[in-house]
Parts: structure tokens; C-alpha cells; sequence
């Protein structure tokens, strides 16, 4: 059963971008990175709009989203955007929005393992394009 999302997914996509920015930090320092610099210019390969853009749909891909965060995703997807990504288009950065607008959703609407399984997944496709 669904919550009923009183958040607009700009809101979740705020608060997931500050969870996924903290993993992925975490998830870099874990694998040995020390260097700001390195660390800095590893996390833009997760934390790009471009790439999770492409992380979201590979994920799609592979069929890993539940009915109710699908609908959360199209949110997100759907989203009134008034600023504009660095290096990604509207497409990308809409993509970008739904997903941390998911991460927002599965964190304030207390779905910890989904969040947990989802955030997991992201850093392995990441790892990836190290």
C-alpha cells in the first residue's frame, strides 16, 4: 500500500541528493580513496546528473523498481525544474530528479531496505565507470 506523498518530488529529489551525495562519499572512502581530488572527481561519476540519468535507466532495465516507486519516478520525471544541470540536458536531468526524488521518498516514508538496496545497486553501477 502506498503512503500518500504530500512532498512534491522536487522536495524528495532535495532531500535524496544530500542521501545519495553522503553514501557515495562514504561508499569512496570505504574503497580507499583519500584524496580530495580524487575523491571529488570519482563522486561526478556518480553523482552527475548524466550519470544517474544512466544509472536510472539501467535500473529500469532490469526491472528493480517496486508499483509504488514507479510512481514516485514518474514524479519525479514530471517534475517543474527552474534551474538548469551543468553538464546534462532536460531529459538527463529530469531522470536525475526522479531518482533522488525516490531516495527522498524511501527515506522520509521509512522504507530503510529498499534505501538501503537501492543505494547499493547505484554505487555498483558507479563502480563500474571507475
Amino acid at each position: 500500500l502506498m503512503e500518500i506523498v504530500t512532498e512534491n518530488a522536487v522536495t524528495l529529489a532535495w532531500l535524496g541528493d544530500a542521501l545519495m551525495n553522503t553514501y557515495i562519499r562514504e561508499h569512496l572512502l570505504k574503497k580507499g580513496y583519500t584524496r580530495v581530488d580524487d575523491l571529488q572527481k570519482k563522486s561526478t561519476r556518480y553523482l552527475s546528473a548524466k550519470a544517474q540519468s544512466r544509472m536510472l535507466r539501467q535500473l529500469e532495465k532490469e526491472g528493480f523498481f517496486l508499483e509504488d516507486e514507479a510512481v514516485i519516478l514518474q514524479r519525479g520525471k514530471a517534475a517543474r525544474i527552474h534551474t538548469k544541470a551543468k553538464n546534462a540536458d532536460v531529459r538527463e536531468y529530469l531522470q536525475a530528479t526522479a531518482l533522488e526524488a525516490l531516495l527522498g521518498y524511501l527515506h522520509l516514508y521509512h522504507h530503510p531496505d529498499r534505501l538501503k538496496m537501492l543505494l547499493t545497486r547505484l554505487a555498483q553501477i558507479g563502480d563500474e565507470s571507475l
